[in-house]
């Protein structure tokens, strides 16, 4: 964890942190938000790109990370 941001929260430097359980990490949310308008656009990713306010590159390249996506689907078509 970063020096001042210990600092700032008066955490002890030596102890270690565990995320609190039951929270999902933000990489997971991201997912499960992508996912979510993929089903519900009915899979029109230039909407989702749309919406996530990101290029349709940057999508392509979330759905693949995270295997959201049919990976035989070339970026430069959508």
């Amino acid at each position: 964890m970063n020096f001042y941001l210990q600092r700032y929260l008066g955490l002890d430097e030596d102890r270690e942190y565990a995320k609190p359980a039951g929270f999902p990490t933000l990489r997971n949310l991201e997912k499960d938000y992508i996912g979510f308008l993929l089903e519900i656009t009915d899979h029109n990713r230039a909407e989702v790109s749309r919406i996530l306010a990101i290029s349709r590159s940057t999508l392509y390249h979330k759905l693949r990370r995270y295997e959201l996506g049919d990976e035989n689907v070339d970026p430069l078509l959508f």
